[in-house]
């Protein structure tokens, strides 16, 4: 019998291997949580296979898993009479069935290494627990699955910034970014809970990084409905554009092509007046100019009194802008 210490209390457990045609899928499981969310009803465990099938990320899994031989990492289960309820491990489960369903003699397959607990976990253990695996931990989620379960944890269990920045080694910034991400995120898929749109959350996520963006979204109502109708209509489909978007938004003929047209007929736009956007020489040259302009005392100092590995630099750069002006045949 092994232990485990869970928010300050000595659980039991046993390591163990269990049937993995005994084991019974978790249906509020932070991971399919969302794709459970956009069926009507209660959903099957034949739904709950299906619906987690369907993930490409999980069918990769089960070829890992062929070419490992088997389920490495224990899963986490709780007795319930002869069978055990998953905790964490619905997708190695899955994968595991459907390797059964192909092989079905191929006993490496039958069994999974798991971590048995015949007390109940209560939802907090179990979300700090998740959280110490797969937030903090080596194998982490992808970022929204990261972002709904540190919103569970501050919003259902009452988990402070402290705690949080504390447990799971994040900055208090990146927690109000997972936040504000998890519920833009969240709203925009209740009005357009279309499948695959939850990969949108990376746009939202993006958005709220930018300190202006983030700002507007929370207090411009006609704002936010605009950039839900921007995502919907794929006129921004890739947070990198989001990048741009501030710039985009200052230039009136840009903000018009974005809401026309779409990402990449704002950036013409702005490129024609900005071609550092295009091209990584030009953003060379004005980052470049942005900073001789704005120049320290202390280098200014150094190169007065002689610096010589300062002076050789600015004569380099000099020489090259020369040179560059000449091939191009521009005057200066």
């Amino acid at each position: 019998m092994d232990s485990m210490i869970l928010q300050g209390k000595n659980v039991p457990m046993v390591r163990a291997a269990v049937p993995v045609n005994k084991c019974i899928i978790d249906a509020t499981n932070p991971r399919i949580q969302y794709l459970i969310g956009q069926r009507a009803g209660s959903v099957s465990q034949a739904e709950l296979d299906s619906l987690i099938w369907e993930k490409d990320a999980v069918k990769t899994l089960s070829q890992s898993i062929f070419q490992n031989g088997g389920v490495y990492e224990p899963v986490i289960v709780q007795r319930q009479g002869d069978k055990f309820h998953v905790r964490e491990g619905n997708c190695r489960t899955v994968a595991c069935r459907h390797l059964l369903e192909q092989h079905p003699k191929d006993i490496r397959f039958e069994t999974m290494p798991a971590m048995i607990f015949d007390v109940d976990l209560t939802g907090e253990d179990l979300a700090v627990l998740l959280a110490d695996m797969h937030v903090a931990g080596k194998i982490r989620w992808d970022a929204f699955e990261q972002a709904k379960h540190v919103h569970d944890l501050f919003t259902v269990y009452g988990k402070t910034y402290e705690w949080l920045s504390n447990h799971l080694r994040l900055s208090k910034s990146k927690i109000t970014e997972f936040l504000s991400a998890y519920r833009a995120t969240h709203e925009y898929l209740a009005t357009s809970p279309t499948k695959g749109n939850v990969r949108k959350f990376s746009i939202f996520h993006e958005i709220m990084k930018k300190k202006d963006l983030r700002q507007r979204f929370a207090d411009d109502e006609t704002f936010k409905q605009q950039i839900h109708k921007w995502v919907k209509d794929e006129k921004i489909n890739d947070a990198k554009q989001v990048r741009h978007l501030s710039a985009i938004l200052e230039k009136p003929a840009a903000a018009k092509a974005l809401d026309v047209h779409g990402f990449d007929a704002a950036t013409k736009v702005l490129i024609k007046e900005d071609p550092s956007i295009a091209s990584d020489l030009f953003w060379a040259i004005k980052s470049t100019a942005e900073q001789l302009r704005n120049a320290p005392a202390s280098d200014i100092k150094d190169l007065k009194t002689g610096n010589p590995q300062k002076i050789i630099m600015l004569r380099e750069l000099h020489r090259a802008i020369e040179d560059l002006a000449t091939l191009a045949e521009v005057k200066l």
